[in-house]
């Protein structure tokens, strides 16, 4: 075999490489402290990615459908890209993140508001809460995932689920299967000399019949959309004119004198709705309404069967108990606490904010980092969604607020439900008394009438808004675009020319012979960072190493199986023995300038030295030979034995470039590398060994602490974990105890990766060695700060031109149809007498409908016949629920 190696190093190519790779190092260091890049190097790097060598020019060895794929993904980079740019024209996501770090920073505040204790927190305690939450959270998951209730509810919804589905196959096969009738007469001939019609298969009379059904059953016909027409613009013109050149003329004539032109657009819109809707019930034949209507009954009713009223109160009852079951645990309580603290206090921020600060935020809100990234979210959010204004959501949203901020009814209704949840939260085993079913009951019936009466069109605004806000995100052309290229790959990975799901195995074999080995080969070199080793008996540090990965990976990788197994009766025993051979071979170096340091501080002859070397193993390289078996009932192992470890080494060659002792290396390098290499193999050879013999005591060690943990919880199976969580838990309780006793054995040593100056050793920082990848890396490192604010000129990587035809984003408008006014209604007014027992009643008064400037109940007289007549403001669920805030009438009682 040749002693060369796959890829002998190329130095110009190496280093050129390796800058590349250190300037990853610095791009990720600029992410992590908040720098990002700009959209032009945004482009730049995926303009060279797109027009490297792979994707430009595919490797021949590639299939054609291989080649096709390759095509694809090129194409959702190119839409990617598109996607990005576009949205984000102006770079509003990086002044978006850049503003939001700003936020966080301590001791900062908006300008006006500095010194405000109420305003938002700084970093690190943020970034403290986000731990407690994270933890509180993850408790709480712990807790429910793991509790019997949640896990039974689990499997009776997978039981609910098949049992549906079995009658859905049930019935698919039913209306497939053939009758008795149909099956018993298909032996039987058909009636002698009996002829039918030839049918007409010409094309026109194809068309016609196909134009038939659809006409036949088109709910709407142009003639109806004519009518529609009219009848909305007669409703939207006062002057009752169905002419919409009239309406248009009256529209430009109010822009023009900015005058209200009196037309009613939305009701205009809702009589054309309805026409149209009464037309469709017209034109659909009854046949199919009924049929309709009968599926739909039939569908319900099935459901109803499925999910009845009996089994939905049991489900909620069931998920009540597991409630109390988890308030029961000692961690419930500390994790409930600390998501009720972390959420009281936040809200509490925002409101002291706003009460306290409003005149302040007023005049410095529009130049701090607060508002300049809600703009810059916002607008990045409307582009990706088609361009669309959030203003109508948000308005919408704000209704709702502002019926809270005038409303004392719904302000203290969402006080009372905020109290009733933490109730149900704190309070262990409140949730399944009769007193939270009737505080649930009362709240439900309150904000029944609050939500969907009384603020029925604002509420329905508010959902309405979300929904066309998520339908324009689906609307967008660029994203469309982008999804329409993700699909394409998808339908060209796994389906055939006619869309029907096909394993492509010359796919399989493009990824495993073709792709993977190209990564490799392209990852070329990988450096190393630098290595520092300290003990009572040596000093070592070596940098400067790169591994090149075509060299790296094995030429050649074996496994052989030899299975033997007896079966016997009487005396003779069983026998089921697996071995295993593995075998690697031709792992080969190509190290040039590799920079050490050394110092040997005992024993004899003590020895510092600091130089340059080169270390090369070609040919066969490294190989390793393991064999692998079964463990006999009788051996120390358990799972599985390393019965014999073979290391070779080969062509192994090393040439020192500069040492203080060069020449007495020279003489003595044919000794030492003749009496070393032997050893070297039975040292390596006798770790390896040594390895799998730790891993499967480790593997036995984890077994018996399951096996511990099963026999504890036997007798309270509901609460047992299962097999893979006693499994996991055991892993992690032996990697503990090994982290612990590794710790406790290198108590004396040090070692250490560093990857910049930095981070060396205090005792290795003032060790400089020749060509250092540390040094370059730490000035990368520092490259990241050369930038204003969050640009940095580390993201600078690619040599391709900048794009020229991204096209500009388009104007964001308003396109909301639910965007007008609405109405509310009052509460009914209860007739107050001064008499505990009256009964309440209700005044028909205070039923008027209100527009959206609602601000309470206006007073009522209200009159009942044997009581005092007084004029009263309507009295109502906030005064009920809560009458020390609301400040009741002295000598009232009130209905409870």
């Amino acid at each position: 075999m040749s002693s060369k190696v796959n890829r002998p190093v190329d130095p110009q190519v190496r280093d050129r490489d390796i800058e590349n790779k250190l300037r990853l190092y610095g791009i990720y260091n600029a992410f992590a402290n908040g720098k990002v890049p700009s959209n032009k190097q945004i482009d730049v790097a995926l303009n060279s990615f797109i027009s490297s060598k792979q994707l430009k020019s595919p490797n021949s060895a590639l299939s054609g459908e291989g080649k096709g794929l390759l095509q694809d993904f090129k194409d959702i980079v190119e839409q990617a890209k598109l996607l990005l740019l576009t949205k984000n024209h102006g770079e509003l996501l990086q002044e978006f993140i850049w503003h939001a770090e700003q936020l966080g920073r301590a001791g900062q505040a908006p300008s006006g508001l500095a010194g405000n204790a109420s305003l938002p927190v700084s970093k690190d305690t943020a970034q403290e809460d986000k731990q407690q939450g994270l933890e509180g959270l993850r408790t709480l998951g712990t807790l429910i995932i793991s509790n019997g209730q949640f896990r039974k509810l689990l499997n009776d919804a997978q039981i609910l689920f098949r049992d549906i589905a079995g009658d859905v196959a049930q019935k698919a096969a039913t209306r497939v299967n053939p009758t008795e009738d149909e099956l018993a007469q298909i032996d039987r001939p058909a009636q002698e000399n009996v002829w039918h019609d030839v049918p007409n298969l010409s094309k026109d009379n194809l068309k016609e019949q196909l134009r038939y059904k659809v006409d036949r059953n088109k709910p709407v016909h142009r003639e109806d959309l004519r009518e529609a027409s009219g009848a909305a613009t007669q409703a939207a013109n006062p002057e009752d004119s169905s002419d919409s050149r009239d309406v248009i003329d009256r529209v430009a004539q109010g822009q023009h004198h900015r005058t209200d032109s009196g037309v009613d657009a939305r009701s205009g819109l809702q009589a054309g709705i309805t026409h149209l809707h009464d037309r469709a019930r017209e034109n659909i034949p009854d046949e199919h309404q009924d049929r309709a209507n009968r599926a739909w009954s039939s569908t319900r009713h099935y459901m109803n069967s499925k999910f009845n009223e009996d089994r939905r109160k049991q489900t909620i009852w069931r998920l009540k108990k597991m409630v109390v079951e988890i308030q029961d645990h000692p961690d419930y309580q500390q994790a409930i606490d600390t998501l009720l603290r972390l959420a009281e206090n936040y809200r509490g921020h925002a409101s002291t904010a706003v009460v306290e600060g409003r005149n302040q935020i007023s005049g410095a809100h529009e130049d701090d980092h607060l508002q300049a990234a809600e703009n810059s979210l916002k607008t990045l959010i409307e582009r990706f969604a088609n361009y669309t204004s959030l203003d109508d959501m948000f308005d919408s949203i704000n209704d709702i607020y502002r019926d809270a901020d005038k409303d004392p009814e719904l302000r203290s209704w969402f006080r009372q439900m905020d109290s009733y949840i933490r109730k149900c939260l704190k309070t262990p085993g409140y949730i399944l008394s009769n007193g939270a079913d009737r505080e649930w009951d009362t709240l439900n019936s309150d904000g029944h009438f609050l939500l969907r009466e009384r603020y029925r069109d604002h509420t329905d605004r508010v959902v309405n808004e979300t929904k066309f806000i998520f339908d324009q995100f689906a609307q967008d052309t660029e994203s469309k675009m982008l999804g329409h290229s993700l699909q394409k790959l998808f339908n060209d990975l796994g389906t055939d020319e006619n869309g029907k799901p096909k394993f492509k195995k010359h796919l399989v074999k493009d990824i495993t012979d073709v792709i993977i080995p190209d990564i490799f080969e392209n990852i070329r070199y990988v450096p190393v960072p630098r290595i520092e080793y300290s003990d009572p008996m040596i000093d070592a540090v070596i940098e400067n190493l790169i591994i090149e990965s075509d060299n790296l990976m094995p030429n050649l990788f074996e496994i052989s199986n030899d299975s033997f197994f007896r079966w016997g009766r009487k005396t003779v025993s069983n026998i089921n023995r697996q071995s295993f051979m593995v075998s690697l071979s031709g792992i080969q170096c190509d190290l040039r300038d590799v920079s050490y340091y050394i110092k040997k501080k005992t024993g004899f002859p003590s020895l510092t030295d600091t130089g340059v070397a080169d270390f090369f193993l070609g040919g066969a390289g490294l190989g390793l030979k393991l064999h692998l078996s079964t463990p006999s009932k009788h051996g120390r192992a358990h799972f599985f034995k390393c019965d014999k470890v073979d290391v070779t080494i080969s062509n192994l060659s090393v040439k020192l470039k500069q040492s203080r002792h060069k020449l007495l290396f020279t003489a003595l390098k044919p000794l030492l590398l003749q009496v070393m290499r032997p050893v070297i193999q039975r040292v390596a050879a006798r770790q390896i060994q040594g390895y799998f013999a730790t891993m499967d005591a480790f593997a036995w060690r984890v077994y018996q602490e399951q096996e511990k943990a099963k026999k504890e919880v036997v007798n309270d199976p509901e609460n047992a974990p299962n097999v893979y969580s006693r499994y996991v838990t055991a892993f992690k309780n032996q990697m503990l105890r090994e982290k612990q006793q590794a710790q406790e054995v290198v108590a004396d040593k040090e070692m250490k990766m560093a990857v910049t100056k930095e981070d060396s050793l205090d005792k290795f920082k003032n060790i400089s060695l020749p060509g250092g990848i540390s040094t370059k890396a730490t000035e990368y490192k520092n490259l990241v700060w050369r930038g204003d604010r969050w640009q940095s000129e580390v993201f600078s990587i690619g040599s391709a031109p900048e794009s020229r035809d991204l096209p500009k984003p388009r104007e964001i408008t308003r396109k909301s149809p639910h965007a007008h006014r609405v109405s509310v209604k009052d509460h009914p007014a209860p007739v107050q007498g001064f008499v505990t027992s009256t009964p309440t009643t209700y005044s028909a008064v205070s039923r008027a409908s209100r527009d959206s400037g609602y601000h309470g109940a206006d007073s009522v007289i209200l009159n009942k016949p044997g009581t005092n007549t007084s004029t009263l403001p309507t009295q109502g669920l906030a005064q009920k629920l809560d009458p020390p805030n609301m400040g009741t009438t002295a000598n009232t009682s009130w209905p409870v």
